[in-house]
């Protein structure tokens, strides 16, 4: 890519860029403590990080936000609808010697009670998706256990605000 910069003299020069990245990024201090969030992190926020670690020092540290035990109940708590359309389990442990992936489907809403082939067989859940409506509007929210949170549709920016609320109570 070929960048035109103009000069302190006015004249144009010409520069060769081989590649350009960006890495759209908030922190947030919610409840006095502080929260970093990556939009469409890619694989080089390592050069974002090393940047920070550079300018508040040494004792930098961050650690994901993780779903394992807990579920953003502010964002399902504070809409008209919220339906279960997909979950995703690992680790399930059929036998002795025999694990298993399972991922469930629905358009109409799943009730994991209802699930029972989950029922006493010890397994994780890897992902989550809810199908969100409010005020007639809807949103899609998907969680998984590693801290990655996708919402999309016209409810995304309510999503993000009721996520970022809801984070001194995921830690």
């Amino acid at each position: 890519m070929v960048i035109t910069l103009v000069g302190d003299d006015g004249e144009p020069q010409y520069q060769e860029v081989a590649t350009v990245n960006f890495t759209d990024f908030a922190v947030l201090n919610v409840d006095g403590e502080m929260f970093f969030r990556i939009e469409n992190p890619g694989r080089s926020i390592r050069d974002l990080l090393n940047t920070l670690e550079s300018l508040v020092g040494l004792g930098f540290t961050c650690k994901p936000v993780t779903f394992a035990k807990k579920k953003p109940t502010l964002v399902l708590e504070s809409v008209d609808v919220a339906k279960l359309i997909g979950l995703k389990v690992t680790d399930v442990v059929l036998d002795k010697d025999l694990l298993a992936r399972m991922e469930f489907r629905s358009k109409e809403g799943i009730n994991p009670e209802k699930l029972t082939v989950l029922n006493g067989v010890p397994h994780k859940t890897d992902s989550a998706s809810y199908e969100l409506v409010y005020g007639g509007v809807k949103g899609i929210l998907q969680f998984s256990s590693t801290g990655m949170v996708k919402v999309g549709g016209q409810l995304a920016p309510r999503l993000i605000y009721l996520i970022e609320q809801n984070l001194t109570q995921l830690v």
